[in-house]
């Protein structure tokens, strides 16, 4: 199982990839920001010698452990969200209008899910702004 610096690189490198995706593709977008949150939850679970080996334990351990109850609902909702877009047809018909928007859901979700959470891993990471993606 990968370690907290290794959560750490693939969040880097799926954040910088989120910024590479054009609006047309709004579901790809959420997904590549859902995978950025779910590598950063992943590193403050290695911190706190957790280990998260698929969705449903990894969702179960946001739900109950107390480090997380700052962003258990970003994390919950982007989950869900990111599942619309990967098995509905047409999720614009089925995502709530705030979350139509990419810069919303990252501001929203995203961040929270970032900032409340640095203070877990050791070393902390550098969270880096992430400017607006690409409209």
């Amino acid at each position: 199982m990968p370690d907290a610096k290794q959560h750490i690189a693939q969040w880097q490198h799926n954040r910088r990839f989120a910024k590479t995706i054009d609006r047309t593709y709004l579901d790809w977008q959420v997904n590549a920001i859902f995978y950025t949150a779910l590598h950063f939850v992943d590193a403050a679970l290695c911190s706190l010698g957790l280990v998260a080996a698929n969705h449903e334990k990894r969702n179960e351990l946001v739900k109950t452990n107390g480090s997380f109850a700052s962003v258990r609902n970003q994390y919950l909702n982007l989950y869900r969200i990111s599942r619309i877009t990967r098995y509905d047809a047409d999720p614009q018909m089925w995502l709530p209008a705030e979350y139509l928007t990419i810069d919303d859901l990252v501001e929203n979700l995203l961040k929270p899910i970032e900032q409340n959470l640095a203070r877990l891993i050791k070393p902390p990471p550098d969270v880096p702004r992430l400017p607006k993606l690409q409209t």
